[in-house]
């Protein structure tokens, strides 16, 4: 079977690009003959960075140059959705091939009579309207949210990273989907969920962007001073006004690392916790890698991470208050600690990678 995966930006090196290389492994695996279109990219940069050398090697890969803007930052959406359908479209002919898989955003399904299936992490995320309801808003989206729903039609098989992200596809969409929780790499860190001495020392990880909120992770810092807290992530262009901020106001409890997370996962074998503070977060793989670790998890009570983060697993929170309090617990109890360490270790083999290609090589079987 002819299998496109279409990713165009790769580059991103987040979750979503997760997605992308187990659904590759997946398809070859099994034998078919897999097609790639994306954005160029440094391919040795990203296998290094995800532990996946030789990933592209049994791949056909179309590549086209990254999109720059034309227009500056007026309508940057409308020239990034312009652009990915001008390149896709001189790339993916109707019938040239026999299943789609779009592992990013549903703007760039390619228009093609063969059955497409889309990853969703959230639908039309317009991220004005996250935090504004002005009409001015609602108006400049419409045509984008038209387009979307136009893309929906196209698509056979919806599939969503979590239940949370599942029922707003069908609020949005009018479509049910089937969630297929992502693959995550916890066999990098299983070796460590044995260790049993912990440091007083909390960690989270991310990309360095307003939206994971790593300013409220410093307020906590400043909450609990007599514990150590490391912020460990990746950094944009785009976001080093954010990080710089960061640094500038963290208090001397804080510190900060650039740097895959599987490069100094050390860090994790010796943290007691780790904090997630994004809220309605699509999923949260890094949960699941600290959980792997044995880290006790701390989430913001919201979104995909409260499917993750069970009673017996570790807590969730609505305010920095109750989070210190909850570190404050772990610190001051080993035997709590010890006990929802194990639980979330065992908890974290639920989404092992295997589990996530077996359900792709299922769906392109049945196709």
């Amino acid at each position: 079977m002819k299998v496109l995966l279409v990713h165009p930006r790769l580059s991103v090196k987040g979750g979503g690009e997760r997605i992308a290389i187990h659904s590759i492994l997946a398809a070859t695996k099994a034998g078919h003959d897999v097609s790639l279109v994306s954005e160029r990219f440094d391919e040795a940069s990203f296998e290094d960075f995800y532990g996946c050398p030789g990933l592209f090697d049994n791949v056909n890969r179309s590549y086209y140059p990254p999109f720059r803007p034309v227009l500056g930052p007026r309508v940057l959406l409308y020239q990034r959705l312009a652009y990915q359908w001008y390149r896709i479209r001189g790339i993916v002919s109707p019938d040239s091939f026999d299943i789609v898989l779009s592992t990013q955003d549903i703007g760039y399904v390619p228009s093609t009579r063969a059955p497409v299936v889309q990853y969703c992490y959230f639908p039309e995320y317009f991220s004005h309207l996250q935090s504004s309801s002005s009409p001015m808003w609602r108006l400049y989206y419409r045509p984008a949210s038209a387009y979307y729903r136009n893309r929906v039609r196209r698509v056979r098989v919806l599939l969503s990273v979590s239940d949370f992200t599942r029922g707003f596809v069908k609020r949005k969409w009018g479509r049910d989907s089937k969630t297929v929780y992502p693959p995550c790499p916890v066999e990098t860190y299983s070796d460590l969920s044995a260790v049993q001495r912990r440091e007083n020392l909390v960690v989270t990880v991310g990309r360095f962007v307003p939206e994971k909120r790593f300013h409220l992770f410093v307020e906590l810092a400043r909450m609990v001073p007599r514990t150590r807290f490391i912020a460990i992530g990746s950094l944009s262009g785009e976001s080093s006004s954010y990080y710089e901020m960061l640094r500038r106001t963290a208090p001397g409890n804080v510190s900060f690392v650039l740097s895959p997370l599987r490069k100094i996962k050390d860090l994790l074998g010796r943290a007691m916790a780790y904090i997630h503070c994004a809220e309605n977060e699509h999923f949260g793989i890094t949960i699941v890698e600290a959980m792997a670790a044995g880290c006790v998890p701390i989430v913001h009570d919201s979104g995909g991470p409260r499917e993750i983060v069970t009673n017996d697993v570790g807590f969730r929170w609505r305010s920095l208050a109750v989070a210190a309090q909850q570190i404050t617990m772990l610190g001051e109890n080993d035997r709590l600690r010890g006990e929802f360490s194990a639980a979330s270790a065992s908890k974290a083999q639920q989404f092992r990678p295997e589990v996530f290609e077996a359900e792709i090589a299922r769906l392109l079987q049945a196709s």
